[in-house]
């Protein structure tokens, strides 16, 4: 999987890692159109400790 951050930064994990897995690791994952980055489809973000 590739993932770009905020800043166009992109960095390639591995291809076996759910989105669960992700969101454990303190990963914010956004998902949104190629063609309009703008427009968020899916926004998931990690729990908070407390």
């Amino acid at each position: 999987m590739r993932f770009t951050n905020e800043n166009g930064e992109s960095m390639i994990l591995a291809d076996n890692l759910t989105l669960k897995e992700l969101l454990d690791m303190g990963v914010s994952i956004s998902v949104s159109e190629e063609t309009d980055p703008d427009q968020q489809i899916w926004l998931a973000e990690p729990e908070s400790e407390s």
